[in-house]
């Protein structure tokens, strides 16, 4: 049983070091049913400006692109900008942290994040000027896994030693974040599931599972060598003893949405 850790200390990557290779978990050959739920939001506010905060390399910016040419970008690593402005959108690209948004109140239609809100530290604090930046009738959306769900299953968490537990510290709850968004004033707030991941690797194929590179995920990423390579060393344990294991990832990407009065 995966043990629960109540210590809140927080953890910070240093995207600047995996910009350059952080695309290698977007291959073109798969389709982001996460992408067409954010085309869809955009086009329901009917946004003229969006935000993405923890914009990384702009992968999702670029989507919207043919919603609206008024995209904006905000991302705490400079190598996650660079990479971002490879992007064939014009995208409009500031660093700075999504506790405190340098952005005028009431300045966009649709402002939200993808695969990130665990990189903030301050979740309510991030909502709260999600709300004040945010037009009336804007909307925001929270775009990600809750690994505090028990229909998430995810092969990592059984191999790789603090994965689960850091995991536990840094995301909120979907509860919890739903609570701070209707605290922060928006209405109208829900969830539905948007992408259902399951991903699954039979024997030696896990070794060519691209989120097991130690760059490509926050996940592994903030492990230290030594226990990113026990990790790697268990799962080729494993595979001694059953060569026929299947190694899953079975869980649903979900997004959270509220509207601005």
């Amino acid at each position: 049983m995966r043990g629960v850790q109540n210590n809140m200390t927080h953890h910070r990557l240093n995207y600047d070091k995996i910009s350059s290779d952080y695309n290698q978990r977007y291959p073109t050959s798969i389709h982001w049913d996460r992408g067409d739920a954010l085309l869809d939001l955009a086009h329901q506010v009917n946004a003229k400006s969006v935000l993405e905060v923890g914009s990384g390399t702009g992968y999702w910016l670029n989507l919207l692109n043919q919603v609206t040419p008024q995209l904006y970008g905000l991302d705490f690593s400079a190598g996650m900008i660079a990479q971002a402005k490879n992007q064939p959108a014009p995208l409009k690209l500031t660093r700075g942290t999504a506790t405190h948004l340098p952005f005028r109140s009431e300045s966009f239609d649709l402002l939200y994040c993808v695969d990130a809100i665990h990189h903030f530290g301050d979740h309510e604090a991030f909502i709260n000027e999600s709300f004040r930046v945010l037009t009336p009738g804007g909307a925001l959306a929270v775009i990600g896994h809750d690994p505090h769900t028990v229909d998430f299953n995810w092969y990592f968490y059984d191999y790789f030693d603090t994965v689960y537990e850091t995991d536990l510290r840094r995301y909120p709850s979907g509860d919890a974040l739903m609570g701070i968004m209707k605290q922060a004033g928006f209405r109208n707030v829900g969830r539905q599931n948007v992408e259902h991941v399951l991903s699954l690797h039979e024997g030696e194929q896990v070794l060519n599972d691209p989120f097991l590179k130690q760059n490509a995920t926050s996940q592994l990423a903030l492990l230290n060598g030594e226990t990113y390579r026990a990790g790697i060393e268990k799962i080729k344990a494993e595979l001694k003893r059953n060569n026929r294991t299947i190694f899953k990832a079975d869980f649903w990407v979900r997004m959270f949405t509220g509207i601005k009065p």
